[in-house]
């Protein structure tokens, strides 16, 4: 163990936009904790979420491997047993971790065999019901909590390191914790799903609605929108305890802390609402899942005192496969063999490393539920400028956002963008071989359109699934 190996927290919420935090530009929510976390470190403005839904973005952060490569290649399906994990390389270089809150990754109780190498969890799959939570510590419980899951779950983990800091202070920690809200149901009437009413300070009409969500789903938007901010205070709440938290007890400047989502929210931008809301065609039942910004791009925001400068804005295209290279990168841990991401700590760091062009996105939809009935299956590619994806029955997206940031007008049929499109098409063909995914060339059902993968999933009840 290296003498001065940092302490890691990786904090991530679910289902957060880029746009929903007020460092990044927004002018109505309130997040004056992830403000300061950015002011003290770096916000990365380019950072996405390679497949933009619960499960396997969770598998990407794990294993810092692309979806259709770990095993996780749709919510409820399973991690492959055999692989280097996030948790496995950090303990044999000598650290203890800990994973708290939403896993869905796996049910309880939490066996030596169901962690992926962390030694502590206290952890439920996917329950959204944030004031009705119960959890697994390890192998012991169903335990219920007594307040908002997301409080519960910050008390947990700094229960944790306070327990490590008593028992081994001289080993570093590395704790993932994993915030269910903003993810729908956030309704502030149902006792369930309510969020804390200190935060219930957002006025619907107080919200401008960018132009992606359509005049006719305005009102209901405005509301989800107001909610959805009410969540993101909330959490923000939780940020500020653990950086005092870490203050108080010197841990402050030797931690990298870290904040981001798993993927983002349509809110009804380009017409989607979620998946309860019948009335709506299924293929708009789609709260995220595609290429659409609102859906792949999130907060990313890192502070290391002791090794970084604050106030950094970072323009790397950086995504989910890339934060376990990079925690490890800077905790000055040998990277496994077969990762495919990348290490990139040099751009907060200041030094030399990869500058990647453009990040790979993927939906494969061969678990639960059919994403093929939602989204379709896609593959795509998302550059500082251009979002280009390609659909396995031959659709094609195309947009420009330096001249289209809403993403309203597909240009995929365009003859003046024929050169654009060839080009990002090679870009694509490049990470699909670059990367061993089968989306061009592997055997697909008949009936579904999916590709014949590997999979196990999380539960038996869901193997009749196809």
């Amino acid at each position: 163990m290296m003498a001065d190996q940092p302490n890691i927290i990786f904090v991530f919420s679910d289902q957060q936009r880029y746009d929903s935090v007020a460092c990044n530009g927004n002018p109505i929510v309130k997040t004056p904790n992830l403000d300061a976390l950015a002011a003290e470190g770096a916000t990365f403005d380019n950072a996405f979420s390679s497949c933009p839904i619960c499960s396997p973005y969770r598998g990407q952060v794990m294993t810092g491997k692309y979806s259709h490569a770990n095993g996780c290649m749709d919510n409820e399906c399973a991690l492959h047993q055999d692989q280097a994990t996030l948790p496995l390389t950090l303990g044999a270089a000598g650290y203890r971790t800990a994973y708290v809150g939403k896993w869905h990754l796996g049910y309880g109780p939490y066996t030596e065999d169901k962690r992926y190498g962390f030694d502590y969890m206290a952890a439920y799959n996917c329950n959204h019901n944030h004031n009705d939570l119960t959890y697994h510590e390890n192998e012991d419980g169903p335990f219920p909590f007594d307040k908002w899951g997301p409080t519960g779950e910050t008390d947990l983990a700094l229960r944790f390191i306070e327990d490590h800091q008593k028992e081994s202070s001289d080993d570093p920690f590395c704790v993932v914790m994993s915030w269910g809200p903003p993810h729908w149901t956030f309704d502030k009437n149902q006792t369930y799903s309510a969020y804390p009413e200190q935060f219930n300070t957002y006025r619907p009409e107080d919200i401008e609605l960018p132009p992606s969500v359509p005049r006719q789903m305005a009102h209901f938007a405005r509301q989800e929108f107001a909610d959805y901010y009410g969540c993101v205070s909330g959490l923000d709440h939780e940020v500020g305890q653990i950086m005092a938290f870490l203050k108080e007890n010197g841990l402050e400047k030797n931690t990298i802390l870290c904040y981001s989502s798993d993927h983002g929210d349509h809110l009804g931008g380009h017409g989607y609402g979620k998946p309860p809301d019948n009335w709506l065609h299924h293929s708009k039942r789609a709260s995220k899942g595609t290429p659409y910004n609102e859906s792949i791009h999130i907060p990313f925001i890192m502070r290391y005192p002791d090794k970084m400068a604050g106030g950094q804005r970072v323009r790397i295209m950086f995504n989910s496969v890339d934060v376990m290279p990079t925690l490890l990168g800077l905790a000055g841990v040998e990277l496994p063999d077969e990762i495919q991401g990348q290490d990139l700590s040099h751009a907060v760091l200041g030094g030399e490393g990869p500058e990647p062009e453009s990040v790979y996105l993927q939906i494969l939809g061969p678990g639960w539920p059919h994403r093929g009935d939602w989204v379709g299956f896609w593959r795509g590619v998302r550059t500082d400028r251009y979002v280009y994806a390609r659909w396995v029955d031959g659709r094609v997206w195309l947009f420009d956002r330096d001249n289209d940031p809403f993403e309203m007008t597909n240009l995929a049929g365009s003859a003046e963008h024929a050169e654009i499109r060839q080009q990002l098409e090679l870009r694509l063909q490049k990470w699909i071989k670059d990367t061993g995914d089968p989306f061009d060339t592997g055997e697909r059902d008949t009936a579904t359109g999916m590709l014949k993968l590997e999979r196990e999933f999380t539960h038996e009840k869901y193997r009749g699934e196809r």
